[in-house]
């Protein structure tokens, strides 16, 4: 039977897997890459920050389209794992304009279901089970109640833009992996019920270049309306997540073909609930129909 818990955990818990390969420039001089660094390419590649918006008033990072493949080991005296694949899609929340944020994640296998928010209700479509779990997500995503730049976010998508607040964050005792990237231990600076350690990687290419090739900003200022110049096939820089909860459990993600910037509609990110299956609302929940 599955367990549709830990698959929503790693639902939640972005991790990506991007295959792109950085455009070299002309070669500069080393810049030194502190541990903010690193972070900063993370916080502000996710952010709708006015630095991190373009000369037409577009964010870096708006939308993104990606296969996924799913894990989940589930600890014990003899481990159990689980994976699981689908499609995945992703609006960035954008609080200067209100717009909350929007994600899909389409399952395939081991059995079809799907999980669809857009930003005021949430959908987890169970076919096999005829029925259509609706929750209320405003006060979660809706920026008019929610906003991560001032509270702790509610997911690990929402909260990208300010992990720094949310986590304490070192390199991990690794430091990198074999190709260089940066790998991030984060502890929760508060109690969380799901996890007690994430650890991600940072793609080494996003870093240098968002360090050395443009001076530390994620929006070259000397460029903003050039996007060929800003390197958008690395505005995605996280390569893999891992999150352990605290039974020992570890749920990880991994994404491919991934496809930022294209301008995914708002109806990618509805649902309509089909006639034949039941709709239940968790306790105190209000989800639009």
């Amino acid at each position: 039977m599955i367990n549709f818990r830990a698959l929503f955990l790693g639902m939640v818990l972005l991790l990506g897997c991007a295959a792109t390969a950085f455009a070299q420039t002309p070669s500069l001089p080393r810049v030194a890459v502190s541990l903010r660094d690193v972070i900063d390419t993370v916080e502000k590649s996710f952010s709708s920050e006015a630095d991190s918006r373009y000369s037409d008033d577009t964010i870096f990072l708006y939308d993104l389209s990606a296969d996924f493949v799913q894990k989940t080991i589930m600890a014990g005296k003899t481990p159990k794992e689980m994976m699981a694949d689908g499609e995945f899609l992703f609006k960035n929340a954008d609080y200067k304009h209100r717009d909350p944020l929007k994600f899909r994640f389409e399952y395939f296998r081991p059995t079809r279901h799907e999980i669809v928010t857009d930003g005021i209700s949430l959908w987890t479509y169970l076919p096999a089970n005829r029925q259509v779990i609706l929750s209320d997500m405003t006060s979660f995503f809706d920026p008019q109640y929610s906003d991560p730049t001032r509270n702790r976010g509610f997911t690990f998508l929402q909260g990208l833009p300010r992990i720094s607040r949310d986590f304490q964050i070192t390199y991990s005792t690794q430091g990198r992996d074999m190709n260089g990237n940066y790998i991030l231990e984060l502890t929760p600076r508060q109690a969380m019920e799901t996890v007690e350690k994430l650890f991600i990687v940072v793609n080494k290419d996003a870093v240098t270049r968002y360090v050395q090739y443009n001076n530390r900003h994620i929006i070259n200022p000397n460029n903003k309306g050039n996007r060929m110049k800003d390197y958008p096939q690395l505005a995605f820089p996280i390569l893999s997540t891992t999150v352990i909860d605290h039974k020992g459990n570890a749920t990880v993600m991994e994404f491919s073909n991934i496809r930022p910037n294209t301008g995914l509609g708002d109806l990618l990110f509805s649902f309509s609930i089909p006639a034949d299956v039941q709709t239940v609302r968790p306790p105190g929940s209000t989800g639009r129909p």
